[in-house]
């Protein structure tokens, strides 16, 4: 059974782009280490937007609207229109693993403010609920510096056929938000993961792993592993009960390929 959600009223007034940069300037002046943020109109990607490539640590970019972003390992993000969030954050470098943890746990504190209700965490860094997606995080480093990318699905009513059993909403979980809203919340725990200690992000992560006890299919420089996942340490791997014993497979070097949110045996 999947977690309660607490159903919101459906009519929400969405401030105007313009209204943006002094809710976002509002956000970052309760913040420690993200204290500047610039909103632009239209990009095709936060992560490859100029203002981006040229932000100083401590720096977000945003967009009303993202046309063409991306995930890990090359993988498309959806064309999202004026219904989700895309933003990135500019931090110093530090172990990409490490970035993820702390984006995945500030994307799931941010979507859980909004509905009321624990959502899960698939590693390395989507936020799922119910087996369908609901945000993820990109980690890019360039200059000394690392890119935070994270985007999350706000108020799309449906997908399209080839999403509708991979992906979700706010809005069809039944939060009806505001984006900058939930941009704003974002802003606050992202900036509340990056100061936490690495053992208060295990924590809170596996409060939410939602991977632990499935099935699913991984992609490795080896080839192809499926099996049960029986732990996850998420800066370092998981291991993975198949026909032939148990694997430990890197964080780095590993994705999920196929994952169906159902739990495995129990032999």
């Amino acid at each position: 059974m999947g977690p309660h959600l607490h159903r919101r009223a459906s009519s929400v007034t969405s401030a105007p782009f313009s209204a943006w940069p002094a809710r976002l300037h509002a956000a970052c002046a309760d913040c420690t280490l993200l204290r500047t943020a610039v909103a632009l109109e239209t990009t095709t990607s936060t992560q490859d937007a100029p203002e981006t490539r040229s932000a100083h640590a401590g720096t977000l970019v945003t967009a009303w609207r993202q046309s063409s972003g991306r995930g890990r390992f090359g993988r498309n993000w959806a064309d999202t229109a004026t219904m989700g969030i895309a933003v990135t954050f500019v931090v110093d470098a530090q172990p990409a693993e490490r970035l993820a943890l702390a984006g995945a746990v500030a994307a799931a504190e941010a979507a859980e403010s909004t509905l009321g209700a624990r959502v899960g965490i698939k590693w390395p860094n989507d936020i799922v609920v119910g087996g369908r997606k609901l945000a993820g995080v990109l980690i890019e480093t360039t200059s000394g510096r690392a890119l935070i990318g994270i985007g999350m699905n706000i108020a799309q009513p449906r997908f399209e056929a080839e999403l509708e059993d991979r992906a979700t909403s706010l809005a069809m979980l039944g939060a009806h938000a505001d984006r900058i809203e939930v941009l704003c919340a974002l802003i606050g725990t992202l900036d509340r993961a990056l100061l936490a200690s690495d053992a208060a992000l295990v924590e809170h992560f596996l409060a939410r792993d939602a991977l632990r006890g499935t099935r699913a299919l991984f992609s490795t420089p080896a080839g192809p592993v499926e099996g049960e996942v029986r732990s996850v340490d998420p800066m370092r791997g998981l291991v993975v009960r198949t026909d032939s014993g148990e694997h430990f497979l890197p964080a780095h070097s590993t994705s999920v390929a196929e994952w169906g949110g159902r739990r495995g045996s129990s032999r």
